[in-house]
């Protein structure tokens, strides 16, 4: 889905922006590059039309937090585009996502200056805590020096930012291939050392994708009472435009 929609729950707006395709773009349960922009300008203009949907909705309702989702990661956006949305992150609550190799000290400290944000929280797609899971099953590309590397730069952070910097991991489940054991081990990791976890239950949006499968009441339960979020996949945010 690409467009803007609210949860009037937690005085959320999230935008689902176009981006260009992800720079790895080889993770073999993603396809949200089927919604990347046709060109630069296609881009752009997606930008300048949700920002006005943006503001609109924030004439007319309560809203604390701003979620932009692009399919790959926030820093791979136009700078123009990130200008123009800092226009409504003032003193919000803003969440993006991020593969780890875009994000650095440097490179967190002028998105921060820039959004102005009350909050800024950082969603990293790690989807497991298991190597072999991560990089020979899923297609990841992100190595466990990585993963320590983004723990030691989470911790950097807290004390430039007095706290006001979070790194949330992602964690799939519902996929052929990673049981329930691994998943709650990933989810006992990550709140270890990061802020907090998010599953996300993974969809199968073609055949020549890893089998979707059943989630047990056990770790469902397990997940609800662990986790920041539990993600079932069912909101229209899920539903990609034109699958091809």
């Amino acid at each position: 889905m690409i467009g803007v929609t609210y949860d009037v729950r937690v005085k959320r707006i999230i935008a689902i922006l176009k981006g260009p395709v992800c720079s790895w773009n080889r993770c073999t349960f993603c396809c949200f590059y089927e919604e990347a922009a046709k060109d630069l300008g296609d881009l752009i203009q997606t930008a300048k039309d949700i920002l006005l949907k943006i503001k609109e909705l924030m004439r007319e309702k309560p809203v604390d937090r701003l979620s932009f989702f692009n399919g790959g990661s926030f820093f791979e956006l136009p700078f123009s585009v990130v200008s123009d949305l800092s226009q409504v992150t003032k003193q919000k609550s803003v969440e993006i996502e991020s593969r780890p190799e875009f994000l650095e000290l440097e490179s967190i400290y002028h998105l921060y200056k820039i959004l102005d944000p009350r909050r800024l929280v950082i969603r990293v797609g790690f989807e497991s805590i298991d190597d072999k899971i991560r990089n020979s099953f899923l297609m990841k590309r992100i190595s466990d020096g990585e993963v320590r590397r983004i723990v030691e730069l989470r911790d950097c952070m807290k004390n430039e930012f007095d706290g006001e910097v979070d790194f949330i991991a992602y964690v799939l489940f519902g996929i052929n291939g990673i049981d329930d054991k691994s998943i709650m081990a990933s989810v006992k990791e990550f709140n270890k050392h990061l802020d907090g976890v998010i599953a996300v239950k993974y969809r199968m949006y073609h055949e020549w994708m890893p089998e979707e499968i059943g989630v047990s009441q056990s770790l469902l339960e397990f997940l609800i009472e662990n986790c920041l979020d539990v993600d079932m996949a069912e909101s229209d945010i899920w539903r990609i435009s034109n699958p091809q």
